[in-house]
């Protein structure tokens, strides 16, 4: 009793889910065929004496057990709300004699049940608006036969037995997966027409059962309880398009001639680092940089960097000491040291052009063959750099 409890409070949460919801919009369903497959449990509930005379209606003189149980169907769909199943469950029953001492052996009955079922979407049968739901509850009633086939317990059934007719009723919950999937959970009640169920012969004569009433009085019931899937051949139709016969537009409305915008006069503000001169000086026949020159050509990237649109020019010089060729190419070299620094800094090559004047561009007196101090001789081995634009 708690699992089949448990079985039907599940059931009404599922059905409370089905109907709260959204009714959105759906394309009508295809009327078509399904296939299914199915398993679960399945139980021995009792007997039902339909004889209306009878003292006790139901009665069950065993501990039943859960057994498992699978079955198939085949099903056509006819609208939204009906369809038709033709189906098929196997399980077996067993149970053990629960009143008495009696040395009444267990039961164990083998059943085929063959079914026609009404199936009806209960959802789309007390709502208005009649679509594919995601998740519905339904209801289904029928008629068929089950054959029984005793493998153990008492009073045996002499090889096989066809009852009819059997009435499943049955319930649950679908869950449309997609447009040909679905998933099943549910339950079903079935009136066997026979006393022999669980394997043994009702006595006419004793107890409930009074004189007169025969077999077909006697309804053998069990529970079959399952979850499955089925699948829809083809591919769900889509409803046509309703088009709606153009409207006339109207006639646009003359636009006013849009006044000219005045531009605003756009002033170019050159950079204010633009005419700084930055100056290295060298040792006597050298061209590296001392600390005092990268101290400079720091400021000086600095500035370059922060101003991305202005250039650099390097003018390179010497002092007159020397052949004039080598102090041309001593210029040269310091030139380079230069402009290697500031690339070294993230300054494009590009953006630098270099000069070399070797001893021809002097800022004092001292040129060749003129008398000249070490200060004033410094004063010409020197780089030249301006920002220009």
């Amino acid at each position: 009793m708690k699992k089949l409890s448990l079985i039907v409070v599940a059931l009404f949460a599922c059905y409370a889910l089905t109907f709260a919801q959204e009714k959105a919009k759906s394309e009508p369903a295809d009327k078509r065929w399904e296939i299914g497959i199915n398993a679960g449990v399945a139980n021995f509930t009792g007997e039902y004496n339909m004889f209306k005379d009878a003292r006790f209606n139901h009665f069950n003189h065993w501990d039943s057990d859960m057994n498992f149980g699978f079955g198939a169907l085949v099903k056509k769909n006819f609208s939204h709300v009906f369809a038709l199943e033709l189906g098929w469950n196997y399980s077996n029953l067993t149970g053990s004699w629960k009143y008495d001492s009696r040395p009444i052996p267990d039961f164990k009955t083998e059943v085929n049940e063959y079914d026609l079922n009404t199936v009806w979407n209960i959802n789309n049968l007390f709502s208005k608006n009649k679509f594919d739901r995601k998740i519905y509850w339904y209801a289904k009633l029928g008629i068929g036969a089950t054959h029984l086939w005793k493998k153990e317990g008492v009073t045996p059934l002499h090889d096989e037995h066809w009852k009819k007719p059997t009435i499943p009723l049955g319930t649950g919950v679908v869950f449309r997966l997609n447009d040909n999937f679905k998933l099943n959970v549910g339950t079903q009640w079935s009136w066997v027409n026979t006393d022999r169920l669980d394997g043994r012969r009702t006595d006419m004569t004793s107890g409930n059962v009074k004189a007169g009433n025969t077999e077909s009085d006697i309804y053998g019931t069990k529970l079959y309880t399952h979850v499955g899937l089925s699948y829809a051949f083809g591919k769900k139709k889509k409803a046509q398009p309703v088009v709606e016969a153009p409207k006339p537009e109207p006639k646009p409305e003359p636009k006013p001639e849009p006044k000219p915008e005045v531009k605003p006069e756009v002033k170019v503000v050159k950079p204010a680092v633009i005419g700084n001169v930055y100056k290295v000086y060298f040792a006597f026949d050298k061209w590296n940089l001392n600390n005092e020159a990268t101290t400079d050509l720091d400021k000086l990237a600095k500035d370059m960097n922060e101003n991305p649109t202005v250039n650099v020019e390097i003018k390179s010089h010497t002092d007159s000491r020397g052949p004039s060729s080598y102090n041309m190419k001593l210029s040269e070299k310091r030139g380079k040291s230069v402009i290697d620094y500031l690339v070294s800094k993230g300054i494009s090559a590009s953006r630098i052009n270099a000069q070399a004047f070797g001893e021809t561009q002097p800022v004092n007196k001292c040129k060749d063959g003129v008398p000249c101090t070490k200060a004033e001789y410094a004063l010409n081995r020197r780089t030249e750099t301006i920002i220009i634009e």
